[in-house]
C-alpha cells in the first residue's frame, strides 16, 4: 500500500516542500531513498522506538521510503514525524484520511515526544501560499507561526497528538498554536539601557545619528578613544521606530532558520542590533558552513550592524560588506547549493583616527607618524568608505559640557521624530518596492530628490570642488532628503543639502587637506 505524508525542507529562506512516499509490500527490507543525510538515515532506529510507545511498530516487510524531490539532499532530523505516519498508514495499522492536507514537522525522541526544529516560520508560510490547510509542528516550535493568518498550526507535544490532529483536526482545538498577545499601548516608553539623555554634548554627532536612523542611512565615526562612539552606537535602537508586519515577518523568517527566534513570543518586535567582535571571520559575516546558515548581515536585516574597531576588521571582511550595502542581499554560493538571504541593514561604524587614536585631540598624545596614520586609515578602502552615507568626525567632549547639569534631548523625543520621517517615507514609496531613502534606486532619484535650479549651481560647484563621485552626490540628495522629511517639507532646499554636506566629512577633509 501506497501512503504519501508531506514536510518541507528550507534552503536559506526558500522552502521546498517534500513528499515521503512510503510503499509496503511483501518482503523483509527496508529502504530510504531520496538524497538523505545521515541524520535521516538514523530515523529508523528512532521512529521503531516512538512507535512502539503507542502500540505500532515498523511492519517485517518490505519497506520503500522515497523523499521526493529527489534531486535536494535532506539534511536534519525534522522528517521523523512525517516518515513513522507514512508507515503505519502504508502498513495499514491505522487509518488517516487527510495526511495531504497538512505539512508535518518534527524530530521524535524515543519515548515520542517531539522536540523542536529550527524554520518552522518560512514552512507556515509556505503552506498557506500552497494552499495546504494548515501545519502540524513541535509545540516548542509552534509559536512561531501562530501569528500568520490564513492557515492553521498545531503544536503536538507527542506522536500520539499528531495522529489525533490528523484523525480529526476539528477536535484538536486545544493543540492549535498561540503565541503572547501583541504589545498593547503603554503610557510610556520601555526602559532601555542606553539614552541619548545619558550622551553629554556631541551634538553634531547625535544629530547625524538622528538623520541616520531617520533614513536607514549607513553612518561611520572616526574620532578619539572615549569621546562616545560605542555609547552613541549602542542609543541607536532606542531611536529606531518599531517594525512593520512585513518587516518583521522577514526579518523572523531569517532568525527561524538559524534557530534563534524565540517561538513562544511569535513574529519579532524589536529592530535586531548585532555587533560581532573584530575578530570575525568571513563566513561569520556573510553566512555560510554545511548548511548556509544566515551570517552577521542577513541576522541584522531591517536592523543595525554595527562594527566597532571598524578598521582591526581583516581587509576581506569589510570588502565583502560592499555587495549588501548596494543589493540589500546576499547570496551564498557552493558547489552543490545557493542560499539567498535578505541583508539591508543600516552600518555603524567606529574607528580611531590614528593607531593611537588621539590624532585629532591636538594635546601632543599622539606620536603616531604621518605614514603609521595612512597605513591605519587604509585599512578600510575608498570604495567603502564611499558607501557610508553619513560621515561623523567625533571630538572629546568639553570639559565644561561633561561636568554640565544640562539635561539632553532623550530616545522618546527624538524616536518621535524619527517615527514621523518614516511614516512619510513610508506614505512616499507605498508599492515602490523599497522604504526608506537610503534605498532610494538610482532610476528614482529624479523623481524622489527633485532640486531647483539654485541647488543644482551649487551642488555643481560642489562636486567640481570636492571631486565628488557620482555615489557621493547620490549620498548628499538622500540625506537631503532626509532632513527634508525630518522638517515635514517636501522639497529640498539649499538649507537641508548645506547641512547634509556637513555630514560628508571625509569629501570635505580630501578639500581642506586634513590627514584622515
Amino acid at each position: 500500500m501506497l501512503c504519501k505524508v508531506y514536510c518541507a525542507c528550507c534552503r536559506g529562506i526558500e522552502v521546498i516542500t517534500v513528499t515521503v512516499e512510503v510503499d509496503v509490500t511483501d518482503g523483509i527490507s527496508f529502504f530510504l531513498v531520496g538524497l538523505p543525510d545521515s541524520a535521516v538515515k538514523e530515523s529508523q532506529q528512532r521512529i521503531s522506538s516512538a512507535l512502539g510507545r503507542y502500540g505500532f511498530r515498523i511492519p517485517g516487510k518490505k519497506i520503500v521510503i522515497n523523499m521526493a524531490p529527489a534531486n535536494i539532499r535532506k539534511e536534519g532530523s525534522a522528517f521523523d514525524v512525517a516518515i513513522a505516519i507514512g508507515i503505519i498508514c502504508a502498513s495499514g495499522q491505522i487509518r488517516i484520511p487527510r495526511t495531504d492536507e497538512f505539512i508535518i514537522l518534527g524530530e521524535l525522541a524515543l519515548d515520542g515526544s517531539l522536540r523542536p526544529v529550527s524554520g518552522a516560520l518560512p514552512v507556515v508560510l509556505h503552506a498557506r501560499e500552497k494552499g495546504f490547510r494548515g501545519c502540524i509542528l513541535p509545540a516548542a516550535s509552534a509559536g512561531e507561526g501562530a501569528r500568520i493568518e490564513g492557515t492553521t498550526v498545531f503544536g503536538a507535544d507527542n506522536l500520539g497528538d499528531v495522529i489525533r490532529i490528523l484523525c480529526d483536526p476539528d477536535k484538536a482545538a486545544d493543540k492549535v498554536a498561540v503565541s503572547l498577545p501583541e504589545a498593547g499601548n503603554v503610557s510610556e516608553a520601555p526602559k532601555r539601557d542606553f539614552d541619548f539623555a545619558d550622551i553629554k554634548g556631541q551634538t553634531l554627532a547625535k544629530r547625524g545619528l538622528e538623520i541616520a536612523a531617520a533614513g536607514g542611512h549607513n553612518v561611520i565615526m572616526i574620532g578619539s578613544p572615549g569621546a562616545g562612539k560605542t555609547f552613541m552606537a549602542k542609543c541607536i535602537p532606542s531611536i529606531l521606530p518599531p517594525m512593520t508586519k512585513e518587516e518583521s515577518i522577514e526579518t523572523s523568517k531569517i532568525y527561524s532558520v538559524a534557530g534563534l527566534l524565540d517561538s513562544s513570543g511569535g513574529l519579532m518586535r524589536d529592530r535586531p542590533f548585532r555587533a560581532p567582535h573584530h575578530n570575525c571571520t568571513v563566513g561569520a559575516l556573510t553566512g555560510g558552513g554545511m548548511h548556509g546558515m544566515p551570517g552577521e548581515v542577513s541576522l541584522a536585516h531591517n536592523g543595525v550592524l554595527f562594527l566597532d574597531e571598524f578598521a582591526e576588521f581583516s581587509r576581506s571582511a569589510l570588502e565583502m560588506l560592499r555587495q549588501p550595502l548596494e543589493d540589500g542581499a546576499i547570496q551564498i554560493c557552493r558547489v552543490q547549493n545557493k542560499f539567498h538571504y535578505p541583508a539591508s541593514f543600516m552600518l555603524v561604524a567606529s574607528m580611531n583616527p590614528c593607531p593611537c587614536g588621539y590624532l585629532w585631540e591636538g594635546t601632543g598624545r599622539c606620536r603616531c607618524s604621518s605614514s603609521s596614520v595612512m597605513r591605519y586609515m587604509n585599512r578600510v578602502s575608498g570604495p567603502l568608505l564611499d558607501r557610508m552615507d553619513i560621515q561623523l568626525n567625533v571630538k572629546p567632549v568639553l570639559s565644561s559640557e561633561m561636568v554640565s547639569d544640562r539635561e539632553s534631548e532623550s530616545s522618546a523625543v527624538i524616536a518621535e521624530r524619527v517615527k514621523r520621517a518614516r511614516d512619510i517615507q513610508n506614505d512616499r514609496y507605498k508599492g515602490a518596492g523599497f522604504f526608506t531613502n537610503a534605498q532610494i534606486p538610482p532610476a528614482q532619484m529624479e523623481r524622489f530628490c527633485k532640486i531647483g535650479e539654485k541647488e543644482k549651481k551649487y551642488l555643481e560647484t560642489l562636486i567640481s570642488r570636492l571631486g565628488l563621485s557620482a555615489r557621493g552626490y547620490t549620498r548628499i540628495l538622500k540625506i537631503s532628503r532626509t532632513i527634508a522629511d525630518l522638517d515635514g517639507e517636501e522639497f529640498l532646499s539649499l538649507k537641508h543639502i548645506c547641512e547634509a554636506l556637513q555630514f560628508r566629512s571625509l569629501d570635505r577633509n580630501s578639500l581642506d587637506g586634513a590627514s584622515v
